[in-house]
């Protein structure tokens, strides 16, 4: 129908408190299915604790539209479902993802090896320095080379899994004391390649901090609008009234039905409405 664009996902999680009474941790059931405490940071960074679960939405960034869902305990980290959710979001689509875009909580090796091994995509996620007080030898924050005077190269393209880099002083983006000729006896300058392939995490295409990765990172509001959604007015916050994570899970599948029904009803209606005039 057109209403997918699929080209990027977006994927995060969201509390969900539970209907039942909070118990303390060595009470709780070590099953995986039950109830636990969660803590989570919101967009300011301040904490957020509570008892119940979490829901894990993968949303298509055209319409805001869920193309897959998992609850969880509160306490699963959101690393922990990538590859169960991607899974999920390959029977549900069958057209190529090529970007998908997280926060700095799913920055991990192994979230970037398998959506690049296995769905061959580009993962776009906030990077989580980890308390690190400085960059890796060579190299900024956003994995952009510093050249031997100590300036931070130009970026110059991507292509087939290459980031090209090259002399700020020929490019105009610094006064080096030394020159050009002192790293490069070409007039472009000297150029330095770093590689995907090398290290997913640091690198990727579009480069990090890039107005293209940028954009593309941006998109993960359409995450915040289907949690939205779901809660503020579809009941899942508000109106929940089971217990257990299997009814959970249900009671946000109907919801996931409810707004795309509702979608593709007004989407049909508008159809109607353009074929009259």
């Amino acid at each position: 129908m057109g209403l997918l664009d699929l080209s990027a996902v977006a994927i995060d999680s969201s509390k969900v408190e539970a209907y039942e009474k909070a118990v303390p941790n060595k009470k709780i059931a070590k099953d995986g299915k039950s109830a636990n405490w969660g803590i989570k940071s919101d967009t300011n960074g301040n904490p957020i604790k509570w008892f119940g679960y979490k829901l894990h939405i993968v949303t298509d960034v055209k319409s805001g539209l869920p193309v897959a869902i998992k609850v969880t305990p509160a306490n699963v980290t959101d690393a922990s479902v990538v590859e169960e959710i991607l899974e999920l979001t390959a029977e549900n689509i069958h057209s190529r993802i090529c970007y998908y875009l997280m926060d700095s909580g799913y920055d991990q090796n192994n979230v970037y090896s398998l959506i690049r091994d296995k769905y061959q995509a580009q993962a776009i996620i906030a990077l989580n320095n980890r308390s690190a007080k400085q960059p890796k030898t060579g190299l900024d924050w956003n994995g952009t080379p510093i050249c031997s005077a100590g300036y931070r190269m130009v970026y110059w393209g991507s292509y087939k899994g290459e980031n090209k880099f090259r002399c700020p002083h020929v490019l105009g983006k610094c006064n080096c004391p030394f020159g050009s000729a002192w790293c490069s006896e070409s007039n472009y300058g000297m150029v330095v390649k770093t590689r995907v392939k090398d290290n997913p995490r640091l690198f990727c295409t579009p480069h990090q901090g890039t107005a293209k990765w940028q954009k593309l990172y941006n998109l993960r509001t359409y995450s915040e609008r289907c949690f939205s959604r779901f809660k503020e007015n579809l009941g899942l916050e508000t109106g929940l009234t089971v217990r257990k994570i299997k009814k959970v899970e249900a009671h946000a599948y109907l919801c996931a039905i409810t707004m795309i029904a509702a979608v593709i009803s007004v989407n049909q209606e508008n159809n109607i409405k353009s074929s009259a005039a």
